[in-house]
């Protein structure tokens, strides 16, 4: 169908899909762009997608909504001849649960315009739909360690659903993503909504981390009743998380730091305050930096992605190795590096928690609060930052 919205300030931003007029009690949003530590959010995006089918209800136009400096099409090119052009799409899709429950996705790129128009097309979209409660997903950097669970927070627009979890000290203030933004629109109209956040490990943030993924989608379906999958989440968990146990522990200084986090891990899951934060003992703390086992496990990423891609018969010059494309999708492989040393006489580092990253981002001063999104520093980037 061509149809279009007809109403309010959401007028022309999308078209209707096969599946316009479906009834879905559950609305979940991810949109690439905004915080997203580990891909968590997306991974999970992406399974529902891949392993329950989808029916297109809506896509919305990207003309009118996303700059494409932003989110660049991606140009496939093969054997030097352009073959694939894709361009960056927000659409809204139905899907169903292993028991035949309806459930709408919202995910694309975070619009770059119009928030308030997309808004209205958002919540006429959902008060047509019969949604009752909207969900989103995203990770964010945490101190915790890879080998343990992880926690996954909630994030509420109303007190009454938010679960039996450590508390939030004060209050906090951060960039919003559009996914916050959209769950107070649809709140206003009486749809409440529901942010499930997953800690993930620091010097796991800017990498994939199924882990974090297949922990969004179990909380997902215990806090909605839904069946959802996670055995390729799970699987691929395994394996990553088998190979990276491996190089770390080849790395003495890299082994006592994630001994720390486990420390300071056991000690939050262990104490009687949910709302306590104990600190590290001075000799839990090698004082190797955070930085460390980041690199060294980037390192390692990017040389195994050298590897599978050579595997595969993919030729490419060394010229071309070097050189980055801006919003390219894959990076180049690059050979193992040793990791980045602290100078001499720095004071350790401990590993921050959730409430840290938070606190931190709402002190960073106006100027970080006004610059856009997509083209401010990385937000999650340490080096040379104080510690709280």
């Amino acid at each position: 169908m061509g149809n279009t919205a007809r109403t309010g300030r959401g007028v022309g931003l999308y078209r209707e899909g096969p599946a316009s007029g479906a009834h879905a009690p559950i609305l979940v949003t991810h949109f690439d762009g905004a915080m997203d530590a580990g891909a968590a959010g997306g991974l999970a995006i992406e399974q529902m997608m891949r392993s329950l089918g989808s029916q297109r209800v809506a896509t919305f136009d990207s003309d009118l909504l996303i700059d494409y400096r932003s989110h660049r099409p991606v140009m496939s090119v093969e054997k030097w001849v352009t073959t694939d052009i894709e361009m960056p799409e927000i659409a809204l899709d139905l899907i169903h649960d292993d028991m035949g429950h309806p459930i709408l996705l919202l995910h694309g790129p975070e619009p770059d315009a119009r928030w308030e128009s997309f808004g209205d097309a958002v919540t006429a979209l959902a008060r047509a739909a019969g949604v009752e409660i909207s969900f989103s997903l995203y990770g964010i950097p945490a101190g915790v360690p890879h080998t343990r669970p992880t926690p996954v927070h909630v994030q509420a627009t109303d007190d009454s659903l938010i679960p039996d979890q450590p508390q939030m000290p004060g209050t906090m203030q951060f960039p919003a993503p559009v996914s916050g933004y959209l769950q107070d629109r649809l709140a206003g109209e009486g749809i409440e909504g529901a942010t499930l956040i997953a800690a993930v490990p620091y010097y796991m943030a800017e990498n994939s981390y199924p882990r974090a993924a297949s922990a969004l989608l179990t909380r997902l379906s215990d806090y909605a009743d839904l069946s959802l999958p996670v055995g390729d989440l799970e699987r691929g968990a395994a394996e990553e998380m088998e190979q990276v146990a491996s190089l770390i522990e080849g790395n003495a200084e890299v082994t006592r730091t994630v001994e720390a986090l486990e420390h300071h891990f056991d000690a939050l899951e262990g104490g009687d305050d949910a709302g306590s934060a104990p600190t590290l003992p001075e000799d839990a703390w090698d004082g190797s930096s955070p930085e460390d086992i980041g690199d060294v496990i980037e390192a390692y990423l990017a040389n195994r992605d050298r590897r599978e891609r050579e595997s595969d018969g993919d030729q490419t010059s060394e010229a071309s190795q070097g050189q980055t494309e801006d919003g390219a999708r894959t990076g180049g492989g690059t050979a193992m590096e040793e990791p980045r040393r602290e100078p001499a006489g720095t004071e350790p580092r401990r590993p921050e928690t959730i409430e840290d990253v938070l606190r931190r981002l709402g002190g960073a001063g106006s100027d970080g609060l006004r610059r856009a999104r997509h083209r401010a520093e990385n937000p999650w980037d340490q080096t040379g930052s104080e510690q709280p």
